[in-house]
Order: structure tokens, then sequence, then C-alpha cells
């Protein structure tokens, strides 16, 4: 008789294509081999990264983003409600409960009462209003036995116990590293083409990255947003979009806009909000791309300033504007960085993602004891 897998309850607040249910599925495609998934998730728009992951069973629940921020937030604590209620009666002893960010505090709350392991996968630090912030960071604390952190700059941001903490580093499959090998060929004589991929927040730079390509007339931009076809054409007509800048709405597949991309940037600002990896930087890595990226945050762990791109504040604007005209009209220059860049990202391999992750999960309870002569020893309850 074949033993039962263990179960794994995994829990992320909105599946859209954004970076942080990526990564939840990279993890789940390799936990799913030794365990049972069980993932509670909302897909408002009817589908995700995580929507059609073989082989785990998904469980819906309610939850979407509002204009309005206290309806998100009614939405956000009635969906807090009903993971608790829902993981309450649905958890065992046994069970690891897997929280993607630190927003589902609520299948926290319930795995802590169930007496289960509970792991964090923290992606962010720019949450706001501050005590917004704090009660989910009090929740972590209260509830995680694990924290698993994508980037030594996010581990700092927090004061969690040392021996509860890891950082593992995003990684990108190696289906699209195969697929990015297959595809990238000799640059076509074209216009030079500044791409950017990111949600339709302003604190992303979606208008900077507007402005910059009306000073550079002479080459292309691209913009695709993690947004509506409705969301994006709003954004169009409102901010005035030049002739030689093309936005696009949420993307399935990205390739053809990497393959067909000279550089690619994250105009993110640094004083609303802090960029904490870098998924799409990275992806564009793989294509030979070199970046411009904010000079703070985990996204500088990625791209070193003049080694595989560029680091600098979108508020002096003028200065993007000069760097891109550098990359785009120095030839020796920009190959410099470009083939720095591609080895770069040869680092975040997916081999190495799979096993920090599969370490984290194949026991129950880590336990921190101090012996009678003063050694600090970990035990895990398997």
């Amino acid at each position: 008789m074949n033993t039962p897998k263990k179960r794994i309850i995994a829990v992320h607040m909105l599946n859209d294509f954004s970076g942080s249910p990526m990564v939840l599925r990279q993890a789940l495609e390799v936990l799913k081999q030794n365990f049972d998934i069980h993932l509670y998730t909302a897909t408002p728009s009817g589908k995700g990264v995580l929507s059609d992951i073989e082989d785990i069973t998904i469980h819906p629940i309610f939850y979407k983003w509002h204009r309005n921020k206290f309806i998100t937030l009614a939405f956000y604590l009635w969906a807090q409600l009903i993971l608790f209620s829902r993981l309450l009666f649905f958890l065992k002893r046994e069970d690891t409960v897997y929280i993607n960010t630190l927003l589902p505090f609520g299948a926290a709350l319930a795995g802590v009462c169930a007496n289960s392991k509970v792991v964090y996968h923290v992606h962010e630090v720019s949450i706001s209003p501050a005590a917004f912030k704090a009660l989910l960071v009090k929740a972590a604390k209260l509830c995680a036995d694990e924290l698993l952190f994508v980037s030594n700059y996010v581990k700092a941001q927090f004061d969690f116990a040392e021996e509860k903490t890891t950082v593992i580093y995003n990684a990108l499959p190696d289906s699209f590293l195969e697929s990015a090998a297959l595809k990238t060929k000799a640059r076509p004589d074209r216009t030079f083409t500044v791409l950017m991929l990111c949600s339709a927040k302003a604190y992303k730079g979606i208008h900077e990255f507007v402005e910059i390509a009306k000073k550079l007339y002479f080459l292309e931009f691209r913009l695709v947003l993690n947004a509506s076809v409705a969301e994006t054409n709003a954004f169009k007509q409102a901010a005035a979009v030049p002739s030689n800048c093309q936005i696009f709405p949420v993307q399935e597949d990205t390739s053809s806009f990497y393959l067909n991309a000279d550089l690619i940037v994250n105009l993110s600002r640094p004083e609303q909000w802090v960029e904490t990896f870098g998924m799409t930087i990275l992806e564009g890595m793989v294509y030979g791309l070199p970046s411009i990226v904010p000079p703070i945050g985990g996204i500088t762990e990625v791209v070193e300033n003049e080694i595989e791109g560029l680091q600098i504040d979108v508020a002096n604007i003028h200065e993007v504007v000069w760097a891109i005209v550098k990359l785009s009209s120095n030839k020796s220059y920009y190959d410099k960085l470009a083939e720095a860049a591609r080895k770069k990202a040869e680092k975040f391999s997916q081999q190495a993602f799979s096993n920090q992750i599969g370490q984290c999960f194949y026991f129950v309870k880590k336990t921190t004891e101090v012996t009678s002569d003063g050694i600090l020893v970990q035990k895990m309850e398997f």
C-alpha cells in the first residue's frame, strides 16, 4: 500500500500574471513531486499564472482589487475571514501552510490554530499604510515557522528571528531559458526599442515611460501592462501617448516582446515602491538585454551598476534619457553590458531554486535549542 503524500496548503491572494504568483508556480511545480498540493487563490480575470498547474487542487476564493480603496479593504478582510474559517476545518497537524506574500494572514492564523507548520514567502516591502504593514508583519512573527525572502534586501527590512529566515533568489524555469535560446538570434536592423513590463500603477513609472518616449521620438518604446484591455485603453487616452510608444494589455506570452527589444527598463519610483527582485528584468537579461533599474532594492542584487545595466532613479528623468541615448548609439558599450547581462542571468538557475525550496518543506517543525555546553542546535521534526 502506498503511503499518502503529506499536504501543502498554498495560499496566494490574487492570481494574475505578476511576479509573485510566477515564483509560487515554480515552487509548486517542484513541491508537487513529493506533496499533495492544495492552492487557495482568487482569479478575478478568469486566468492567471497559477490557473493551469497540473496535478494540484485549486480552491477558489473571492478577492479582487477595486478603485475605491475602502471597497478593496472590505474585499480583503472578507477574504481573510473566509480563508481562516475554511482552513480551520480543512487543515491537519501534519500539513504545511505555504503563505505567498505577507497578505494572507487569515490562512496563517488558521495554520497556527491547527498546529501546522507555516512557511511565508516574502516578496514585498512597500506596503501602505504603515499600520496595515505593521499588522501583517506582526501576524507573520506570530505564525511563521520559516520565512523565505526573495533577496537579501527584503530580509534586511524586517527583524524576524535569524534562525527562521532563508534567502532564495527567484529563478526562471528551464523552459523559459530553452525558449529564449531557440529564439534569440542576431538582432535585426531596426529602430532601437525600449521595453518595460509592469502593473498599471503610477508608482511603477508608467507616466515617466511615456514622457521619455516623447523626448526620444526617434526611438521605439513598448509598454506591457499587467492590466485589462479597458484599463490599458483608459491609460493611453489619459497619458496622450506619442506615436513611437506602443502600449499593450496583459500578455500570456511575452517572449516576442523581449526578442524585439534592445533595452529593458524598470522605472519604479523608489520613494513609493521599492523593487524587491525584478523578474521582468531577469527575463530580459536572458535575452541579452541590458537594463536601467532603480538604485535601491533587491533589484540591485540582479543588476550591478555599469556591469549588466545602469542604476538610475527615475526622478532624474534627464539622466535616464541620456543613458538610453548612450546605449542606443554606443555599440561597444551596449554589447559589453548585454553580454554581462546574459551571463548573470545564468546564475539564477532553476536547479538552485528547486533545491532550496525543497529543503524548506521536507520537515514539519523546526526548533532551536541550546545544549548544556552552549551550542545552538536546530532540530527538525519530520
